[in-house]
């Protein structure tokens, strides 16, 4: 089977029927994003990076050295042993390597100081290693033994604590019994000693925030929780997600603020209030900020807050589904209701954006970032790219977020022109060409040019949207969008490009995309890549232009499209091996509509014989209807009826039904321009009644009257009923469809 046909028959229907087993695009498969966090320096807290999934599951890549609990350890050495080593020490080697024999440079050097405190507490706290964690053996073999060993080593490092002379390893053999007694579920060992060891409010070190971490974790004060949450979560980002959770969102906030020492404590609060807050965090951002200006999960907060504008606005406007995570019933309809509900987002994008101009850091590299996202977001495109020519001259390290904000600019760029004079700039030439392999941005250049009434360069664009797996083949897309319309079908998105336009383009929107197509004398890179695959499928553009005037009734110029189709597309497309259906194991054309009614017998004798496809089928069409329209033509009621067949076969009950549609599903599919000639026979009725007028037997008309009946879904309707009842006729026609051949040979 040849991959062009395969695309007819299957792929151009995919985003009509989904993908198998009734897949329905959610979550991350349509959520617009191009502020990417995982681009930017926040990788300890990747799982409050904003998503619809139940928690980030991006891979982030964090960089050993950054945590204060190395920075600690690279300090207590004096910064005489690279970091690498220090990390391997603390977490890596096992007790029984930290000695003289060892080649790690952190233990040669508390060796040759003769630093036995810390050698003999990196033992210890790897002896505890093994007894850190929630037992889970469901069988429960040596449960008992655990809870002893473990009991064993509390009592250790609480004496290791109580003899230790210097105050950095007190605490730390605090905090090893604190945890411990926290997996041993010794909750009140846990508390006394951490109020006993950890209850100076100075010296708030990283030591300090992880035994505060598990004490949270048993204080059964909710809003007492809260509080210590808060503060662990703004100063211990490693323990961040283990203890949001300790903050009960629905809780008053003024009654977790009672609990604040300080400003600094009490932004903390509004902080993990924010990142608890899915809707609009604005309010709680600026409480924060006020509150403590330098904090540090400030930009985390605003990265997530452009984030959810970015599901709130972009995934609406450039897809048509509903934001992945809303706390509100989205208006999901039609596009009117859409774009109101997107623009009071955008007015939001405005009130954040007005907040981030009034900060400190506006001329930081990451703050000019979130300034230009939101003018984006805000459709404040000049401002936009003004703040994007700042960050030209800024030093990024990181080719990722350079990346960005190029494809900002590019969007940008092309959403500031005037509607009806859009084109692809050059630049953004340059830049689709180097994002080439990024569906959803080069989709959402299609659209931004779409909206802008630059329907060909929008095609052009959704052409080249395919799936790395299906690149040599199958034109599916890893983008998912809706219409704005409401069709009340179960599949009602779109993954290709075919049939987007097949459902939304004019006629001469087609046609101005083949003329452009065949215009095209450009040989430089980015034209090669614009047209590169359409190119060579012109022919299915006539095959759908045909098809769109077929659905309007305009015979002779959808001959005139098919025939441009050339004979070599009908045969490989529609010859007798070619046009099995994937999902319908019947052939498609293997009867001729004029002659040959589905379910019925054969009762015409066939007087013309054509090759049937899509050409043929409109060209006969044509010619019975000349035929049956002229006066002088004996035989009128004859060719009416021929045509009546025809138009019936071209519906959703009839065998040539692909002379309008590309699929047919179990269910009905709506949306397109002639559903009502589809689904309802109009044409075919109306020329069956021509038939009627025209016969000079009473087994004719009825026969006419019959097939009219047919079409209403093969229910008698009264008029036949009238008709043959008083003939005679009614049992004889309604009850055995193999007599059709004795009323149609009545017929003179």
């Amino acid at each position: 089977m040849k991959r062009f046909q395969l695309f007819i028959l299957v792929l151009l229907s995919s985003s009509i029927i989904g993908y198998p087993c009734g897949y329905y695009p959610y979550g991350e498969d349509v959520r617009m994003c191009f502020f990417k966090p995982e681009y930017q320096d926040y990788n300890y807290y990747y799982q409050f990076f904003y998503t619809s999934q139940y928690y980030n599951d991006v891979e982030a890549k964090i960089d050993a050295g950054d945590g204060p609990n190395d920075i600690f350890w690279y300090n207590y050495c004096n910064g005489k042993v690279p970091m690498p080593a220090v990390i391997e020490c603390v977490y890596s080697l096992p007790a029984n390597d930290l000695d003289k024999a060892s080649l790690n440079s952190m233990v040669q050097y508390l060796i040759k100081t003769n630093d036995t405190v810390a050698l003999n507490y990196l033992r210890f706290a790897r002896q505890c290693e093994p007894a850190n964690g929630v037992y889970d053996d469901p069988w429960e073999r040596d449960a008992e033994n655990l809870v002893k060993q473990r009991g064993a080593l509390i009592n250790k490092a609480i004496e290791y604590s109580e003899a230790s002379d210097k105050k950095e390893f007190k605490r730390r053999y605090a905090f090893l019994a604190i945890r411990l007694a926290y997996y041993n579920g010794n909750y009140d060992i846990l508390r006394s000693l951490y109020k006993e060891v950890f209850s100076s409010k100075a010296n708030k070190d990283i030591i300090y925030y992880w035994a505060t971490h598990f004490y949270t974790l048993t204080i059964e004060d909710k809003v007492e929780a809260a509080y210590y949450a808060a503060q662990v979560f703004a100063n211990a980002p490693d323990k961040s997600f283990a203890v949001y959770r300790s903050f009960n969102k629905n809780l008053p906030i003024d009654e977790v603020l009672r609990f604040a020492q300080n400003d600094k404590e009490k932004a903390n609060i509004y902080v993990l209030a924010a990142i608890r807050k899915p809707d609009r965090a604005l309010d709680y951002i600026k409480k924060a900020y006020k509150l403590d200006p330098n904090s540090e999960v400030m930009e985390l907060l605003m990265l997530r807050e452009v984030n959810k504008l970015e599901d709130w606005i972009h995934t609406p406007y450039y897809t048509f589904f509903s934001p992945t995570v809303t706390t509100e019933n989205y208006p999901e309809s039609t596009e009117e209701v859409i774009m109101k509900r997107v623009e009071e987002d955008r007015q939001y994008a405005r009130e954040v954006l007005s907040f981030v101009k009034s900060m400190k850091m506006t001329d930081d590299v990451y703050w000019l970032q979130v300034k230009a996202n939101l003018e984006l977001l805000a459709q404040q495109y000049k401002e936009c790219l003004q703040t994007i020519s700042r960050l030209d001259k800024k030093d990024i390290n990181k080719v990722e977020a350079k990346n960005q904000i190029e494809k900002i600019y590019a969007l940008a760029l092309t959403a500031s022109q005037e509607k009806g004079k859009a084109v692809i700039p050059e630049k953004v030439k340059t830049l689709l060409l180097k994002f080439k392999d990024d569906q959803r941005f080069v989709f959402a250049i299609g659209r931004e040019l779409e909206y802008k009434d630059n329907t060909t360069d929008a095609a052009l664009m959704y052409c080249n949207l395919v799936s790395e797996f299906y690149k040599e083949g199958n034109r599916w897309s890893d983008v998912f969008w809706k219409d704005g319309k409401e069709t009340g079908n179960d599949y009602d998105y779109y993954n290709d490009w075919f049939t987007y336009i097949d459902f939304n383009y004019t006629t001469q929107q087609i046609e101005q995309l083949i003329e452009n197509i065949q215009n095209n004398k450009a040989n430089d890179s980015f034209s090669e890549w614009k047209y590169s695959w359409v190119t060579t499928k012109q022919s299915v553009l006539y095959d759908l232009l045909g098809t769109k005037y077929i659905r309007s009734n305009e015979l002779e110029e959808a001959a005139a499209a098919y025939e441009k189709a050339g004979n070599k597309y009908w045969e490989d497309n529609y010859g007798f091996w070619e046009r099995k259906s994937f999902f319908n194991s019947g052939n498609q054309f293997d009867a001729n509509p004029f002659y040959t009614l589905k379910y019925t017998p054969e009762f015409i004798p066939m007087r013309d014989t054509i090759k049937v496809n899509k050409y043929t089928v409109t060209k006969q069409l044509i010619n019975y209807l000349a035929k049956a329209e002229d006066k002088n033509e004996k035989d009128r009621d004859y060719y009416y009826f021929l045509v009546a067949n025809c138009y019936y076969n071209m519906t959703d009950y009839g065998n040539s039904w692909m002379m309008r549609r590309y699929y047919k599903s179990y269910s009905n599919i709506k949306g397109l321009e002639d559903d009502e000639e589809y689904y309802d026979c109009v044409l075919a009725k109306k020329y069956y009644h021509k038939a009627f007028q025209h016969a000079k037997t009473d087994k004719f008309k009825a026969l006419c009257l019959r097939l009219i009946a047919s079409c209403n879904q093969n229910k008698d309707d009264k008029e036949l009923l009238e008709f043959a009842t008083s003939k005679e006729m009614y049992d004889d026609l309604t009850s055995n469809c193999t007599r059709f051949t004795d009323y149609f040979k009545a017929r003179r």
